[in-house]
């Protein structure tokens, strides 16, 4: 299981923004192989970056979200900081880019 919270709502999504400074969100489908690799990958990876609040939800539990944060495929990654959007990957996640990102606005939370 992922190391964070499963969330299953737009409503959820958009209160979590607000709430943590960084959020890395995975959104993912049912039956998706590569879906469940990547939230394996981010077991391992989250732990390191205790700053990060990481959230996942499935596309079936919420189809109106796909609307709001224009996300066609999955998996897809949305890293938030500050409620704003500063990094996405989808279908194709480059674990070495996703750590790098966390890695880079994790310090700068910290300055």
């Amino acid at each position: 299981m992922f190391t964070t919270e499963h969330i299953t709502s737009l409503e959820q999504v958009k209160n979590s923004i607000k709430e943590h400074t960084l959020l890395l969100l995975l959104i993912k489908t049912d039956y998706c192989g590569v879906c469940d690799s990547v939230m394996a990958k981010l077991d391992d990876l989250l732990p390191i970056y205790p700053q990060v609040q990481g959230m996942y939800i499935r596309m079936e539990e919420a189809p109106d979200l796909s609307g709001e944060f224009l996300v066609f495929t999955a998996p897809t990654l949305l890293l938030f900081m500050e409620g704003k959007e500063v990094f996405r990957q989808s279908r194709f996640i480059l674990m070495g880019d996703v750590e790098k990102q966390l890695q880079g606005w994790s310090e700068a939370l910290e300055s």
